[in-house]
């Protein structure tokens, strides 16, 4: 089983959703974010770039949709996930959690991720 953590609501298809790092960036650049909220954000990215790949998205010639997904056994990523999530909900962001056996083509993959094509249906 994958996971994957998005921006929106129940009603909105999964491929027109967005991911939770780039809205949480979006707070961030547009300077939405106390300065507690955005040491705790950057720590939380900190602890992604030592602890999980960074898969080629720019040099890898993949199209422009694609995204990635947890294992479902990368526990501490996702626990970080979840404080992602709740940056987000206090600033009145709706997000959703994405559950799938088969999320997409799989175009890259790691012990704690993988990057699909999705499919039009989960």
């Amino acid at each position: 089983m994958f996971v994957r953590f998005v921006v929106g609501d129940d009603g909105e298809h999964h491929r027109l959703l967005t991911g939770i790092v780039a809205e949480a960036r979006f707070l961030r650049d547009n300077d939405r974010l106390t300065v507690e909220e955005r040491d705790r954000l950057e720590d939380t990215y900190q602890w992604f770039n030592d602890h999980v790949p960074v898969p080629p998205f720019a040099t890898a010639g993949w199209p422009r949709d694609v995204v990635s997904w947890f294992k479902d056994d990368a526990t501490e990523a996702i626990s970080r996930m979840w404080d992602l999530i709740a940056l987000l909900r206090d600033h009145d962001v709706p997000t959703r959690m994405l559950r799938s056996a088969r999320p997409g083509k799989v175009l890259y993959e790691d012990a704690f991720q993988v990057v699909v094509e999705e499919w039009k249906h989960l």
